[in-house]
């Protein structure tokens, strides 16, 4: 990476770290802002590093995207976790903003229903799900969640009962975890609870201090808690996919149902984890047993007893894929691989091949320039309306998209620009055409706790796209065939071109959206991969060359400047004495001092079948701050 990479990644990211100032709602906002930071007189039931957590997201048909994330804070009435809530945040400006909702309270408080009883506290892995056909009693539209409910944190009241003073440096010890599930015919203002989907038992410390964090009152020194549901329809049914630390010493050949441990409130524990799955028809009281999908190793307890679930799979996130399969990505942290995904030709059907762990995430196949696909856990996978795959894991702030959408396809490495985070999650956003990304923190126990938001054009989003054809050459602006940023995919060196119109195999790098910044100023995107083209070193000076680059600032890079005879000048924005110019076929652009050649005029021809308005119509892309004269 240039300099120049390394120095506005690097800069910009420390800022975004440390910083937020409010702006404007913007049409378009890659660099997003803060959605909720914990307030330092909130205390924590667990370590502060990792007590906001886990965001997940939603939309709506109405348009609205709904949020919602862990927040791991001291009710101030029970002293504990009893009367823990999840929040619920909103966006009715897809993504550029973030409000607060409402909360979603926990079974206990919402249904007098005894079964209900033990289940206190609304806690964790919230998954947000707009049902897309009625399911049931439930209607098409209707807004799910399920999410981790328990009941006291048995761990934490001991511990501040003995010494009040105590802060906590980790994870605790719940009592009865268990999957809810609950919904919302309001978009979001208030919820019902509908069922328990699965239950674990104590928490043990799992994840973060498992096996160690152990309460007294957990008498058998249980870890068996209940993860990461992740919910979608398939044949008529609701089906959760989720993290199951209870004991199970096999599986069913016949059912693909796990067994579970006779002894699994009260043996030793194994500390491992399964991936499984159950579906309900929306009316029975009950929904089915638990289906495996990935097993895990099996471990010899070294008793006579053997039982699956090593390696502890987690994290089930299902995208299909354009040939007729299903693509699984999950968390593995034994054997070497702590990312790995499986393939199959049904979505409840990954666990019927026998494999137990998967394959490595790093072995799937990616363009030239383009790193192996992030690891260190916590992947997710989406899909998207035109049949591409989207990737993101903990360990890099890039996504992956595989173009073809196809089992066998090349991925593609895009930067964004939101930092890396655990549970960063990707949310497609009906209307622009672009994701959503939201990211969680896992710190120390000392650092601060924020959920963050922004978004990534990846090509191909809603609206108007257009050729600019250069008068003096009649070439067009081009990237080389180039889809993702330049660092990556023309190792590092600039690549917007003047091109000959359609002479490269992928079409699409040749037309730009013209997009409205904070400032007022326009920032063009490319159709193929969504990248902005920039000037390469961030400085605008005579000579420098456009690349194409993720779009990393709140201000727009070009001011456009009419020329009176249906000809624009793209003039710097941030030195007006320098315009796009374009003196060669085939050469790269660069930004020179006014001439009249031609070399500076660009007609913005539309793309034949593409429409839109607002910040993609031409009258509007380019009227707000074009000046008379050259």
């Amino acid at each position: 990476m240039t300099s120049r990479s390394k120095l506005v990644l690097t800069a910009f990211l420390t800022t975004l770290v440390t910083i937020f100032v409010p702006v404007a709602a913007e049409a378009y906002r890659a660099t997003g802002g803060i959605m909720y930071e914990l307030s330092p007189s909130d205390p924590c039931l667990k370590g502060r590093g990792n007590c906001v957590v886990y965001p997940k997201s939603a939309q709506l048909p109405s348009g609205r995207l709904v949020a919602a994330f862990e927040k791991a804070t001291v009710n101030p009435v029970s002293g504990g976790a009893a009367g823990g809530t999840l929040p619920i945040f909103k966006s009715d400006d897809d993504g550029t903003t973030w409000q607060p909702l409402s909360e979603v309270r926990a079974p206990a408080e919402l249904s007098d229903d005894p079964a209900y009883a033990k289940y206190i506290s609304n806690w964790t892995s919230p998954y947000l799900y707009v049902l897309p056909q009625e399911v049931g009693d439930l209607e098409a539209g209707t807004l799910l969640l399920a999410s981790v409910v328990t009941g006291e944190d048995h761990y934490y009241t001991e511990h501040k009962a003995a010494d009040p003073s105590w802060i906590p440096s980790n994870d605790g010890d719940r009592k009865d975890m268990a999957l809810a599930l609950f919904s919302s015919t309001d978009d979001g203002a208030t919820w019902d609870v509908e069922n328990i989907i699965a239950e674990g038992g104590w928490q043990g410390g799992s994840a973060g201090a498992i096996g160690r964090n152990v309460a007294a009152a957990n008498i058998h020194r249980q870890v068996d808690p209940v993860w990461e549901p992740f919910l979608m329809v398939h044949d008529g049914k609701l089906v959760t996919y989720y993290s199951d630390e209870n004991d199970y010493i096999g599986v069913d050949p016949e059912t693909g149902v796990a067994i579970l441990d006779p002894e699994n409130n009260t043996a030793s524990d194994s500390h491992g984890q399964i991936l499984a799955h159950k579906t309900w028809d929306g009316t029975s009281a009950a929904w089915s047993e638990p289906v495996i999908d990935v097993a895990g190793l099996t471990v010899d307890r070294g008793n006579g007893k053997t039982q699956i679930g090593g390696g502890r799979p987690g994290m089930t996130n299902i995208a299909p894929t354009t040939d007729g399969l299903w693509m699984l990505t999950f968390e593995f942290w034994g054997g070497g691989a702590n990312t790995r995904y499986k393939l199959a030709d049904s979505p409840v059907a990954f666990g019927r091949d026998g494999d137990v762990d998967g394959l490595e995430i790093n072995s799937l196949p990616v363009d030239a320039g383009s790193r192996t696909l992030a690891r260190g856990g916590s992947p997710v996978l989406i899909g998207l309306p035109d049949g591409r795959i989207v990737y993101n894991a903990s360990s890099s702030g890039s996504v992956w998209v595989n173009r073809t959408g196809a089992s066998d396809g090349t991925w593609t490495e895009y930067q964004t620009m939101v930092g890396a985070g655990y549970s960063r999650t990707l949310q497609y956003v009906e209307g622009t055409g672009r994701v959503a990304i939201l990211q969680g923190t896992w710190g120390g126990p000392t650092a601060t706790a924020i959920i963050r938001y922004g978004e990534v054009d990846l090509g191909h989003s809603e609206g108007r796209y257009f050729q600019l054809v250069n008068r003096k050459t009649g070439s067009v602006i081009g990237t080389g065939g180039n889809s993702n940023d330049a660092n990556l995919g023309n190792g590092d060196v600039p690549d917007v071109v003047l091109e000959k119109p359609g002479a490269t195999t992928d079409k699409a790098t040749q037309y730009w959206h013209v997009v409205t910044k904070a400032d007022g100023a326009k920032t063009l995107l490319n159709k193929s991969g969504g990248r902005s083209a920039a000037i390469w070193t961030g400085q605008a000076t005579a000579g420098q060359k456009i690349g194409q680059w993720v779009d990393y600032t709140e201000a727009g890079t070009w001011k456009f400047v009419p020329t009176g005879d249906g000809y624009y000048r793209l003039q710097a924005a941030s030195n007006t004495g320098l315009y796009l110019t374009g003196a060669t076929a085939g050469a790269q652009l660069t930004l020179q001092a006014a001439a009249s050649d031609g070399s500076q005029d660009w007609a913005l021809v539309p793309r034949a079948g593409s429409q839109g308005s607002g910040d993609y119509g031409l009258d509007q892309a380019i009227g707000d701050n074009s000046e008379e004269g050259a």
